[in-house]
């Protein structure tokens, strides 16, 4: 885990770049697992909300495709907006066959964790994770967080898609990505 700087042993949210996560996700054993690892990163789902899911959630026909999480943390819920390549293999794991109703992914949260974890060993591997990097379900959340981020979203923003009942919530992001789009280089 990453120490927080002079944060007295508090540690940060381990996180994957993007490469790495493309890598976690072709590492997958198989497709259902690729399809979780997919909808916790490109959505920002907890491992329970992604195998909560089910496909009366999703509305991808929309020119702005959702998705709702019903059965998130605190039964607060809430919707995201589904990025465009969660979108293709959502629609394509529904039109082939792999689910017509119901939950999209039929397993335990240790079935998923387990997907995780031997999917960043094969990374490990192959060396495009870091050895010793702890990787679980939840990175693929810290990432996707970091990402948005990173890539222009407002805090206020990603907090409501992570559906964070506080801001404060958030904010560690912050420590792991304290200047998101380089804005001090801009600083005269």
């Amino acid at each position: 885990m990453r120490q927080s700087p002079g944060g007295k042993g508090r540690t940060l949210p381990e996180y994957l770049d993007m490469p790495e996560v493309d890598a976690l996700i072709q590492a997958a054993p198989h497709p259902q697992a690729m399809l979780l690892m997919l909808m916790q990163w490109r959505a920002g789902l907890r491992v329970s909300e992604a195998l909560a899911v089910e496909v009366a959630d999703l509305k991808l026909e929309s020119e702005r495709p959702t998705l709702t999480v019903r059965q998130a943390k605190g039964g607060r819920t809430r919707v995201v907006p589904v990025h465009d390549e969660l979108s293709s293999a959502l629609s394509n794991a529904i039109a082939y066959g792999q689910v017509r109703r119901g939950r999209l992914i039929r397993v335990t949260r240790s079935t998923a964790w387990r997907w995780v974890r031997d999917a960043a060993e094969r990374a490990v591997e192959i060396g495009a994770i870091p050895e010793g990097m702890k990787v679980g379900t939840h990175t693929l959340r810290h990432s996707a967080a970091r990402h948005w981020l990173s890539s222009g979203i407002p805090i206020n923003v990603v907090s409501r898609w992570l559906g964070h009942a506080s801001l404060q919530t958030t904010l560690v992001y912050l420590e792991i990505l304290p200047d998101p789009l380089g804005e001090m280089g801009r600083v005269p």
